[in-house]
């Protein structure tokens, strides 16, 4: 028995499904990371089947279907392999990192290279492309700008890495709620179901929350399947953090976890019970309630789905071969992020005007 997952026992009063869709999914993730360059090697097209990313992201999004949940499922093996490029000796050279991110935010908003300079920009950029004909300019603004965060989550992870021992819990889960990249996938939900949520409901500080709540969820449930790997690859990770900075054995930092979830599922369900409030001081009619009560539910399924998406996929597995390194490095196939990085070059910038 996977003995740091049976010490939580991940029970929430939500709903899952399965989306149907996911091995058409999977299938087409795996052949767009060939097209991208992201995965060329026998051996890192093998590792995208294995993973199975089709099925993990038909957990968190099963309402998605067709070409929404492919889109989705690719910004999920994007992500996780944009991410493990700095498991390896790149993590440890912020500085560079630095650059690399200057260069992938250049790519977001259209400021800087082609995509065409190397996969993992080719692969965002096709994401980005692809989701502009069936969104708004405003959702996309906000799409971008949780992709970039996400970048710079990335980022802050790195110039910690020498110095983990550093890092108390609150400090783990600021940058565990950027680099996990959370608020980009939950901005799916709206592309899944046909409908955006407005910018001004977005920024409701009850919308906030539920987003926030899932996005704790999913982080926590990811610390700890993560919990070998991590320790073994000198990660990021609340459990670690709560044990290093707070003195507590592995059994204490588990069962801290179990209660912080705990109190963060109650969080969730005490402002959806008082969304009605915020519904009729935005004069919403029944059309919008709906789809705001919709949108809720599929926050429910995500933060469920996660769980099974974790407990499925043997890139969690507690057995020795996948918690070392993969293939001794920490990613699959060198993107080679830092080719014509250069050191001397001025982050800063002198306006234009």
């Amino acid at each position: 028995m996977d003995t740091h997952r049976a010490a939580i026992e991940f029970r929430f009063p939500f709903p899952r499904d399965l989306s149907p869709d996911i091995e058409q999914a999977q299938r087409h993730s795996v052949a767009w990371a060939r097209q991208m360059g992201l995965a060329t090697t026998d051996f890192a097209l093998g590792q995208l089947e294995a993973w199975n990313w089709g099925r993990l992201t038909g957990h968190c999004l099963p309402t998605g279907r067709g070409d929404v949940l492919d889109l989705a499922t690719e910004w999920i093996t994007w992500g996780f392999l944009y991410d493990d490029q700095f498991a390896g000796p790149l993590g440890n050279q912020p500085e560079r990192v630095a650059r690399i991110t200057e260069n992938m935010i250049g790519v977001l908003y259209s400021t800087s290279g082609t995509p065409g300079e190397n996969a993992a920009a080719r692969g965002i950029a096709d994401i980005l492309h692809r989701l502009t004909p069936k969104m708004s300019a405003t959702w996309m603004a906000r799409f971008r700008d949780h992709l970039r965060w996400y970048l710079i989550g990335v980022l802050r992870m790195t110039t910690f890495r020498k110095r983990l021992e550093a890092i108390d819990t609150q400090t783990a889960f600021e940058i565990r709620r950027l680099d996990i990249g959370m608020n980009a996938m939950i901005d799916f939900i709206e592309v899944a179901e046909g409908f955006e949520v407005p910018a001004s409901v977005i920024g409701t500080s009850q919308i906030q929350a539920l987003r926030q709540c899932v996005v704790d969820i999913v982080l926590l449930q990811n610390d700890v399947f993560s919990l070998p790997k991590d320790r073994h690859q000198q990660e990021v990770n609340v459990v670690l953090a709560m044990e290093r900075s707070e003195n507590l054995t592995t059994a204490q930092a588990l069962e801290r976890t179990a209660a912080l979830l705990d109190e963060t599922v109650q969080r969730f369900l005490t402002v959806k019970a008082g969304m009605a409030a915020l519904y009729d001081a935005l004069g919403l009619g029944a059309t919008d309630r709906a789809r705001m009560e919709r949108y809720i539910h599929c926050l429910e399924l995500m933060a469920h789905g996660s769980v099974y998406s974790h407990a499925e996929c043997v890139r969690y597995s507690t057995r020795p071969e996948h918690t070392r390194p993969i293939a001794g490095r920490g990613f699959i196939q060198d993107l080679h992020l830092d080719a014509g990085i250069e050191l001397a070059h001025e982050l800063t910038r002198t306006n234009p005007g």
